[in-house]
């Protein structure tokens, strides 16, 4: 790769300064990871000698135009692919060019120990599980510093620490996004050890290079895409919800993990069912792998097959079989009149609620119980939701506000019991805004669809959930949330309120295409709701 050279200038204080403009087809990328985005600058103290500044120059322009190639590499699926054994190889070669950097220098162990240091607590530990952090002796091996999510937050620093891409630069490699994934985390599982090496100023024989495979220049053969590489067309194609994002990035970076050799293409439907039936362990149940990881498998995989990205769809046949589930509670998913009375006494208690945090609790569950709304769409609700139509107050419940399952809005009227505690009047005193989270400074979003922000009004509804399992409603086989659902459906087919109308009022799909005609209107919906009777708290 011929390197395009900056000129090398002094600063008013002396000081050595070059500069290197950023392409504008990879800012964006290149600001997330190295946290610059127009221009790449490099400063020397003013004493260092111009032989050494001509190098130095030389190595960070390497490093500078390494990372632009490779960042167009990623993108555009091109560069040199890797398997596993040659990407642990390639490792090697680099294990062995950082030592020799600092043969002839080695400088005092201080650095290499505060390096080290900060590789392992400021890097590494920021992403440690709270299981881990709650009792270490829970996993002696540090399995958790593999885990695919911890690996895609580290690699940028072990990009910098290790030097990788001036290593690549020498080499006059151009890895793919999968090769250099591959070949990030193979130098990460190295870095440590020479680091630890050279903070205990043990500059003895290394016999670490002998343990590396050695390196095969041949030809590999490129899988035409990763599964990576899939998910995130699908994410751009479809526009999926950002939770399901979320919940399915850990399925593709793990299935990233299985298949990096063979890509999307190489799975065969017996690798798709052994990978399948192994996540199932202890800690995660076969319907949490059916539900989750299958279903999402089955869906891009799919989605890839029918736009021809994939030959075929390795998941369509695998079942996964689900033990009947044992229910002990005879109310189902529904809450007891004891707990639905925790929960509701206990909001009460908030008089005058004047943060976001006490609305929650105090509005929420009384909303969701005499609607039998899904949480979240309680928990985004605006004041500009709330209208008076001649008396008849109702909420809109619209996909405007947030994630909506249905992607429909609706509007559902408020029950009476609610505007005899006061709602129209705190909604009132809030405004047009968020009446459940902080609106009024703008949240930072992710620019990275594949990593999508967690909306304030999710964050809100997790603590409404954990603050109920604090009021001792913790059975296990209940939501602390979702439970109003069950219980609103339950109390209107108890005073015989027409299915058609519950289901308008909750938003379920209408059972028959006959029910889908002749929506019942708010007023309709008012009506059946002045039967539904109160909660009684003596």
């Amino acid at each position: 790769m011929a390197l395009r050279m900056v000129a090398l200038n002094r600063l008013s204080d002396n000081r050595w300064f070059a500069r290197k403009v950023i392409p504008e087809d990879v800012r964006e990328e290149y600001l997330r990871l190295y946290g610059t985005k127009r221009e790449a600058h490099l400063k020397l103290p003013a004493d260092t000698p111009r032989h050494e500044t001509k190098a130095r120059l030389g190595e960070w322009a390497a490093d500078v135009e390494t990372r632009i190639a490779t960042l167009r590499a990623h993108r555009n699926g091109e560069g040199q692919p890797l398997t596993k054994l040659n990407a642990i190889a390639l490792a090697g070669r680099w294990y062995n060019w950082f030592v020799k950097q600092h043969a002839d220098d080695p400088g005092p162990a201080k650095r290499w120990r505060e390096t080290a240091n900060y590789f392992v607590w400021d890097v590494l530990r920021n992403e440690a599980p709270d299981s881990y952090e709650e009792d270490p002796s829970s996993d002696p091996h540090c399995d958790w510093e593999k885990a695919p999510e911890v690996r895609d937050a580290v690699r940028p620093h072990v990009t910098e620490l290790a030097r990788t891409a001036t290593f690549l630069a020498s080499e006059g490699k151009v890895l793919n996004a999968t090769a250099y994934a591959l070949f990030v985390d193979a130098v990460c599982d190295n870095l440590l050890s020479v680091l630890e090496r050279r903070a205990k100023g043990d500059y003895s024989r290394d016999d670490t290079p002998d343990a590396f495979p050695p390196f095969t220049d041949g030809p590999t053969r490129a899988p035409s895409v990763s599964c990576w590489e899939l998910f995130g067309a699908f994410v751009l194609a479809t526009r999926p919800a950002p939770k399901t994002v979320t919940r399915w990035r850990a399925v593709f970076l793990e299935m990233q993990r299985e298949f990096a050799d063979v890509g999307a293409n190489g799975i065969t439907e017996d690798a798709a069912r052994k990978w399948v039936h192994g996540l199932i362990t202890e800690a995660r149940q076969a319907i949490t792998v059916r539900e989750v990881w299958l279903s999402s498998s089955c869906r891009v995989f799919g989605w890839a097959r029918e736009h021809k990205r994939i030959a075929q769809n390795p998941f369509k046949e695998v079942r996964v079989d689900v033990p009947r589930k044992v229910q002990t509670r005879e109310e189902g998913r529904s809450f007891t009149e004891t707990e639905a009375g925790t929960i509701l006494k206990a909001s009460l208690t908030i008089r005058k609620p004047s943060t976001p945090t006490e609305r929650t609790r105090r509005w929420v569950p009384w909303l969701c119980a005499y609607s039998g709304a899904r949480p979240g769409e309680i928990r985004q609700l605006r004041g500009i939701d709330v209208e008076d139509r001649k008396g008849l107050f109702v909420m809109k419940l619209t996909p405007d506000a947030g994630t909506i399952k249905t992607a429909k809005p609706r509007t559902v009227p408020i029950h009476e019991h609610l505007l005899a505690q006061g709602f129209i009047e705190m909604v009132k005193q809030v405004g047009k805004g968020a009446l459940f989270y902080n609106d009024r400074t703008p949240q930072r979003l992710s620019a990275d669809p594949l990593k999508p922000s967690r909306s304030r009004a999710d964050t809100a509804r997790a603590h409404l959930g954990e603050w109920v399992r604090r009021l001792g409603v913790n059975d296990p086989e209940l939501s602390p949330n979702h439970a109003w659902r069950h219980s609103f459906k339950r109390r209107a087919d108890e005073i015989g309120m027409p299915e058609k109308m519950n289901d308008a009022i909750t938003g379920h799909t209408q059972a028959t295409e006959g029910r889908k005609y002749g929506a019942p209107t708010p007023a309709a919906m008012a009506d059946a709701l002045k039967k539904f009777p109160r909660y009684k708290l003596d």
